[in-house]
């Protein structure tokens, strides 16, 4: 009898604990939003590789280095044009943003800090295809987010 009514609990606790969770009501079953983004290391090959940009619906950040250590530009995507595109005799190419309306709208500095603000900065790429190319991802860039403005 003792061993019976020991079991009986037994099951019962077991039982309480693989409760199935209750469905999710309707209304909660849709995806969440997603927005239009990108995170890519690298603006070519050797010393290039050490270039992250990131760029969101609000913001386009270069970080030169591991952890910005060397480098890092924040500025809104709004603010700044989608870039001039400079070639060097070497063979590579810069890709200079102006702030559209003549201010020092771009944040300046290192690993998080950005004290200084200027009116353009360069990002220096491997080949001026790769910056063309980034010209017209931020161009992109900007078309998709439109729709959430």
């Amino acid at each position: 009898m003792r061993h019976r009514t020991i079991a009986s609990l037994a099951l019962a606790l077991t039982a309480a604990c693989t409760v199935a969770a209750a469905p999710k009501p309707d209304s909660f079953a849709a995806e969440p939003q997603t927005f239009p983004s990108f995170d890519e290391w690298g603006t070519g090959e050797g010393p290039y590789a050490y270039h992250r940009l990131i760029g969101t619906c609000d913001t386009l950040n270069h970080s030169h280095g591991r952890n910005a250590a060397w480098g890092l530009w924040r500025m809104s995507i709004w603010a700044v044009d989608e870039g001039q595109v400079e070639e060097t005799a070497e063979g590579t190419a810069e890709l200079r943003l102006t702030c559209r309306d003549g201010s020092a709208c771009i944040e300046q500095g290192a690993l998080d800090d950005t004290p200084e603000r200027v009116t353009d900065h360069t990002i220096p790429f491997e080949t001026p295809a790769l910056a063309r190319a980034f010209s017209d991802r931020l161009t992109k860039l900007k078309g998709a987010c439109r729709q959430y403005l």
